[in-house]
This record gives C-alpha cells, structure tokens and sequence, in this order.
C-alpha cells in the first residue's frame, strides 16, 4: 500500500437541505463531521430550488472546519451530491436559473409530451425514469414554459459542476450523476444524440440541423482527480491535498455500505424511501420501471425511490394527533388491530416516483365503515406505505435476483415494531445498517480508490 500523507480521508455529502464534511480512519471509523445547513426555496407553487453560492459557501465551511478540528490536512477528498439537479449558466459563468432540485415538480406540466414509447425507450437507454425530477424532463419544461430563460443559457450543469466549477479549472460531471440525468447512455459511456433530440423538444431534422443548444459537461469515472485552482486551495488551506469527483449520494451509499451484490438490499425510509441494490447489468427492462445508475466500471445501481414514506405517517398522526402524541403510539396502535379487519390505503399523497413514475398521483382510502376507528385507519396507512416498498422490492428482485438480506436505514429504524412488519410482509430477513454516514464514507472510499490507497477488489465481497 502506497504511503500517504495523514491516516484521514474526508467523505463531502451535499444533500437537499444540509452538507456533512465527515472525515474517515481506514477502518471505517469516523473521526469528525462538521456540517451546515441551507434552505431548499419554494419561490412558486411545485418550485424546490436553491442558490448555488449557499450550497458552495456551506460546504467550504464545513471542510474548513472539520480539517481544523483534526488539526491536519486529509490524505484526499471524495464528492457527493443528490441527483437530479439541473443549473443553466451563461457564457460568462453566470446562473441564469437557480439549482433546480430534483423535489422540483413544475415539469410535470410538459409530461404529456412523452409518449410511451418514448418513455421505454429513455428508460432503457438511460437508466432514468422520465419523470419531473428528471433533468431532461426540466430541460423540456423549460423550453416551453421559459424558453427566453434557454435563450441567455449556454451551459447546462447540475450541482456537482457547481462545485468543480467553482473550484477548480474544468466544470466536470461524475458517470454515476450524468446516469441520473436522463440524457446519458452508460453503457456506452456518451451522451445519448436520441435522448437530446427529445429533451430539446426538436424533431430528428431539426435537431440535426440545431442540436441541443446549451453546452454539456465532460463526464469523467467517479475516481477522476481534479486539479484545483489555486487561490481556492489557498482560501482552504488545502493546497497539495488531491479532490476526487465522487459520484451521487445515492450510488455512494450503496458503496459506503458494502451493498456491492444484487442479493443485498438497502432500504432507507426517512419522510421519503428507497430500495436499492449493486448489479452488473447496464440495460435493464423498462417493464421492471426502476432506474439502474453507474457506480464504477461496470457495476450499477438499480432501484427505485418512492415520495411517501415516513411523511405520510406524519401526515396521518397530525390529522389524528387526538388519538396519537406521536408517530410512536401511531405505530403501536396500528399493530394492535389486524390487516383484514382494516380499509386499505394507497399511500400516494405526495405524488410517486417508484412504481408509478407519476408526480400527479392520489392516496385513496378504500373499504371505510362505520365499525372502524382510529387505530384501523393507522393499519391502513402503515400497510399501504411498507406494501408500496414491498412492491418495490418485488420489481428489483425481479429483475436481478432474490435478496437474502435487506439493509434497514433511516429514521423507521427506530421502530422494531415496524421493521418486524416489514420483515413480515417482505419474507426477507432484515438488519439494522451500521452506517450512518454512508453517502459521505463512499465518496471516501472513492478518494482512497483515486489515490491507490484501496483496491476495487479489496472492497468486493
């Protein structure tokens, strides 16, 4: 093992509404985070944005002050942002947008245009659901609703060309953030020309004759050093110390957990969810309706997200807090009736990304009468949110595989009781993830990759 400078690698995860700088040993063990917060704007009805300068702003105070505390520079720096992002730039390295978050839902409006034919086809050449997260899809809506806003526009980024724009000489893009666009063929390692054709919203004549009119990023491995500028590494104090692309949090969490085979499964139910597994596959059948995102060389990451998870319970002990104090008691009185004795619910309240792909989709309660109460309207909204995860698992076994186990993260950890529920209905067993920092130890991992401080084959199963 080739000698390094220190014994730390930092890990930096930007997320939707915070930016964690945490800092790793080789074993794993964290020696330090530090980390700010930011707001995630809602300027019009359907908006989320943010301004890129807070989101740069945070994260360089929080790796100013995660180094000062260790009182040493690390041996290197791995990236990670969330997917979906989508900032247009002018020629002189101005915003014309704000960063669009992928929680933005205004594109909606313009989904009608994709037929479903070309749904399946984006879906299997991309590895992205079209969807109003989608940056193709917002690029779409754009050049609609806003089409001066392309007309000033040569750029288009999305939050990881934020930062190595701003720090270093060449804004660059990660293959695991350029699969999660919507616009990149993986497997072929290029810009899809078909996917731009239907982002542009041109015909294939003229779009041959126009082409996309914005300016695209290089796509480089998540392993790719970056060279910083040096007033920046200056400014830091990080001179000398090597920056790595990294990749998306989602991707890097897979990889922070050791989840590199299809028969492990990561399942996080924060207010949101997600189930995800590693796969080698970089085609996936659109029938499945799961995205399938570049990890590294050729290992992928195939799953699907869904808006409603812990936020709808939430939702539902706030309407009935008479009852409930707390989503606790919510869940304990849930489980004190039965299933078959319930209404049942379809828990789509806030829209649905997995298995729908549709932003305009309702929650319905069905089977309500007069004898039910209370506790069997809970049962009702648990079952329907752990089914709907459960369906999700279904689709990725489905298509790479049985799980043996399922990784359980996020704040639903703190209920066994509805982890036993799950176990239940999913007939996998279930374990508690002992890495609460997974996005942000992935990308260190990317950074002791980048730098041959770890090999590939040392992290393999």
């Amino acid at each position: 093992m080739p000698p390094t400078p220190t014994d730390y690698f930092i890990g930096l995860d930007l997320g939707t509404t915070s930016v964690k700088a945490c800092a790793f040993n080789r074993d794993g063990k964290m020696l330090g985070e530090s980390s700010r917060e930011y707001p995630l704007l809602h300027p019009a009805a359907g908006a989320a944005v943010q301004e890129p300068q807070v989101l740069v702003s945070a994260a360089e105070e929080s790796l100013v002050e995660l180094i000062k505390q260790l009182d040493e520079k690390p041996a290197g720096i791995g990236l990670s942002c969330p997917m979906h992002g989508l900032i247009l730039y002018n020629e002189h390295w101005r915003p014309v947008t704000p960063i669009i978050t992928w929680a933005d839902v205004r594109a909606q409006s313009v989904m009608e245009e994709f037929s479903p034919t070309d749904r399946r086809k984006l879906l299997r050449i991309t590895g992205t659901p079209v969807h109003p997260m989608s940056p193709l899809v917002k690029l779409r809506w754009l050049a609609r609703k806003h089409p001066q806003v392309i007309n000033f526009s040569h750029y288009c980024y999305g939050i990881k060309e934020v930062l190595t724009g701003t720090w270093t000489k060449t804004p660059t893009l990660d293959e695991q953030l350029a699969s999660a666009n919507g616009m990149y063929d993986s497997g072929k390692g290029r810009w899809s020309v078909t996917a731009l054709q239907i982002a542009s919203g041109l015909n294939e004549a003229e779009y041959a004759k126009r082409g996309l009119p914005l300016g695209l990023p290089p796509v480089r491995p998540a392993t790719h050093r970056l060279e910083w500028k040096e007033e920046v590494a200056e400014r830091l104090g990080l001179t000398d110390v090597p920056l790595f692309l990294g990749g998306s949090d989602g991707v890097l969490a897979n990889l922070g957990s050791g989840l590199l085979s299809p028969g492990e499964v990561a399942l996080t139910v924060g207010t949101s969810g997600a189930v995800r597994t590693t796969h080698r596959q970089a085609r996936i059948d659109p029938k499945h309706g799961l995205f399938n995102y570049k990890m590294f060389q050729d290992y992928y990451v195939i799953g699907g997200a869904t808006n409603n998870g812990g936020k709808v319970l939430e939702y539902w002990q706030g309407l009935l807090s008479a009852h409930f104090k707390d989503i606790g008691a919510f869940i304990e009185a849930a489980l004190s009736v039965k299933s078959e004795n319930s209404p049942q619910f379809q828990p789509y309240l806030f829209g649905e990304r997995a298995p729908l792909w549709d932003a305009n989709a309702k929650a319905e309660l069905n089977g309500l009468r007069g004898h039910h109460d209370h506790r069997h309207l809970a049962r009702a909204v648990l079952d329907g949110v752990t089914d709907n995860l459960v369906v999700i698992l279904r689709q990725l076994e489905a298509a790479v595989g049985p799980a043996r186990r399922i990784h359980a993260s996020g704040g639903f950890t703190q209920s066994p009781a509805w982890l036993g529920l799950l176990a239940e209905k999913a007939g996998r067993e279930v374990i508690v993830t002992n890495h609460p920092q997974a996005s942000a130890y992935g990308a260190a991992l990317i950074a002791r990759l980048g730098l041959g401080d770890l090999s590939l084959e040392e992290l393999l199963p």
